[in-house]
């Protein structure tokens, strides 16, 4: 069986990814069970509990042949997954100017400890909740609007959350978390590597130094078949296969949240940060997987540039991402919903309205949260982060990635200290090449690194 689900979740999943992406599976994003490329047990079945997983491998298979029919007529999005097509129908990137040495080394501190506080506030909520759930949760405590740590425990809702060390009054050192992993495992895969590293020497970074476990979405799907690789093939050869390989999740946020290294090693530079970061994510991913690593990489890469403002930070996404794609598409749409209502409440449902049927770690709902918490915020880091996580659904990696983000911009001495100064400058992982240290000697090595790596050719 699969990694990460049986056939039967599979071919659900599959069904809405292929619909999402443009195929002609059904009229709608509900599996279509009359569709005439099932096979003939799932059409009849009076009682589809009664399916076998062979019968849904079946189904799974059939499904998946339709894609040789290609996008159907009607479908108004563009989506390449080659870099020079995508960059093709990229806007021109901002005129951004370099920072000096001191000043980069201000904004990355303020990157690192911003991402990290941001992750914090998120994690104890990440619980598939969505916005309305997690308002009734904090007024039942009296914590609504969300303006400090989130309460771990409702005694009048009956509700504990997860993750205790991130909760109110208990945070004593940031703990392990997905989020943060990625970002250290960037910078350590650039340390041995340096920016020539292959795809192989991606899928080993995450192989060699996170437990299966701790991994979710299109890269534990990569993982799981990275050690089911098979001897009667090139090793490289098997790893093209990956990002569609029974890989239903394969547009999902884990790739956002593992970019954000590559803008952090790109200041002023958003082409050359969706370059680097377009290297790491095509191991795992395709379309708007794809670009919302991009986005991130080139909003992170305009952050560092003197005097960033939030249209210039969303000018660096978009220029690395296509204009034809949806997740250009949700951008523009979200920032012309605030325009419209100056309401991050209401632009927020208007989100789930619209892509609410997506799975709850896709990229196009979750990075939507993140630009709506960077328009309503305007670098205000607090109202930032806590906007993000007040919007639901992966709000770890949504706050994380929005705090990482206005931390670029304003540097460590314009984040609220108070979000950072009970982790106690300490980090604890799963990451076997790091484990536990200082947020502050991981500041060190970006900031060594980039030095090294900065007139490196992308290759």
């Amino acid at each position: 069986m699969p990694g990460f689900a049986n056939w039967k979740d599979i071919f659900a999943m599959e069904y809405l990814q292929l619909y999402e992406e443009g195929f002609p599976v059904g009229a709608s994003p509900e599996p279509d069970f009359e569709a005439a490329y099932l096979p003939e047990a799932v059409r009849q079945a009076a009682d589809r509990s009664t399916l076998t997983e062979a019968d849904w491998e079946e189904a799974y298979g059939a499904l998946w042949a339709i894609r040789d029919q290609g996008i159907r007529a009607d479908y108004q999005f563009v989506e390449p997954d080659d870099f020079d097509a995508i960059i093709a129908d990229a806007p021109p990137p901002p005129a951004l100017q370099p920072l000096s040495d001191e000043e980069y080394a201000e904004r990355i501190k303020g990157a690192w400890y911003g991402r990290i506080g941001g992750v914090v506030l998120g994690k104890p909520l990440e619980m598939r909740l969505d916005r309305k759930f997690i308002k009734r949760y904090l007024e039942s405590l009296d914590a609504y609007p969300l303006n400090d740590w989130a309460p771990q425990e409702s005694p009048a809702l009956g509700i504990s959350l997860r993750c205790k060390p991130s909760t109110l009054g208990n945070i004593q050192y940031a703990e392990p978390d997905d989020d943060i992993h990625y970002t250290i495992l960037g910078l350590m895969l650039l340390e041995e590597h340096g920016l020539g590293f292959s795809k192989l020497d991606v899928a080993n970074n995450h192989l060699r130094n996170i437990p299966y476990h701790w991994l979710w979405s299109c890269t534990r799907q990569s993982y799981y078949h990275m050690v089911n690789l098979t001897e009667d093939r090139p090793v490289e050869e098997q790893i093209e296969e990956f990002p569609t390989k029974i890989n239903p999740l394969r547009e999902g946020i884990n790739t956002a949240i593992r970019a954000d290294f590559w803008g952090y090693i790109a200041p002023g530079d958003t082409r050359r940060a969706a370059r680097i970061a377009h290297k790491e994510v095509t191991l795992n991913a395709v379309k708007n997987g794809v670009y919302s690593s991009l986005f991130v990489a080139g909003a992170l890469s305009a952050a560092l540039s003197p005097n960033p403002n939030i249209e210039t930070i969303l000018a660096g996404g978009l220029s690395v991402i296509p204009r034809r794609s949806r997740l250009a598409h949700i951008v523009h749409e979200v920032v012309g919903w605030y325009e419209a209502d100056r309401d991050w409440v209401s632009v927020c449902d208007r989100i789930y309205d619209k892509y609410g049927h997506l799975p709850f770690l896709h990229s196009l709902h979750n990075m939507g949260f993140v630009v709506l918490s960077l328009i309503h915020g305007q670098l205000d880091y607090s109202k930032t982060i806590t906007t993000a996580v007040m919007c639901g659904l992966d709000t770890d990696c949504t706050a994380g990635t929005a705090a990482s983000i206005v931390g670029a911009a304003v540097g460590y001495d314009g984040l609220d200290h108070r979000w950072i100064r009970p982790f106690n400058d300490h980090v604890k992982t799963v990451v076997a090449g790091f484990g536990h240290g200082s947020i502050s000697g991981l500041v060190q090595r970006n900031i060594d690194l980039w030095h090294k790596l900065r007139n490196e050719p992308v290759s």
